[in-house]
């Protein structure tokens, strides 16, 4: 499928370019790749715009695959799981995504899950997995190990590591790769 020829990708561009903005080439490319089902590494210059080339790249696949749904479906299971090694930035990313999400109309839930999530919002998560799960590599070996694991992950469609680079060659790493 072309990348350009969506209408993911319009729905995005045209956001973006509300905001002022178009799209880099790693971005489009990125893009590209989901939607091919690839995996892959995004390296870029800090603040640059990785957050969304995988992110935006999510929601574009989510669009095109429910063109005339995608802003009022709801409950559509785990889409995009984000492991952040850090909590503060769980929370920046948490909080932009939820801004895009807002700003497209679509009811795409956050979730942000590590060691300071209480057990209510674990439960409230394990009956219905948000959207987006942002969570360190520690919760990630909790969640692997809860019964009936396998159907959290039963729609996910893109998995993404950020911060990489701060994993490697660590316990945590190590959690990561094992997952």
């Amino acid at each position: 499928m072309k990348l350009e020829k969506t209408i993911g990708y319009k729905v995005i561009t045209d956001w973006l370019a509300s905001k002022g903005h178009q799209p880099f080439l790693f971005q489009k490319d990125t893009w590209q790749e989901i939607l091919n089902g690839s995996s892959g590494l995004v390296n870029a210059p800090t603040g640059c715009g990785k957050t969304f080339s995988v992110f935006l790249g999510t929601v574009i696949d989510f669009i095109n695959k429910n063109p005339d749904s995608y802003s009022t479906k709801q409950k559509n299971g785990l889409q995009l799981l984000w492991i952040a090694p850090l909590r503060a930035l769980a929370k920046d990313i948490g909080r932009a995504m939820e801004e895009v999400m807002a700003d497209l109309g679509m009811n795409w839930k956050v979730g942000i899950r590590n060691g300071d999530t209480d057990v209510n919002e674990r439960q409230r998560q394990k009956r219905n997995m948000p959207e987006i799960l942002i969570i360190t590599p520690e919760s990630l070996h909790l969640l692997l190990a809860q019964k009936g694991y396998p159907e959290v992950f039963r729609n996910l469609q893109v998995l993404a590591v950020d911060e990489w680079h701060e994993l490697m060659g660590s316990k945590r790493g190590v959690q990561v790769e094992l997952a």
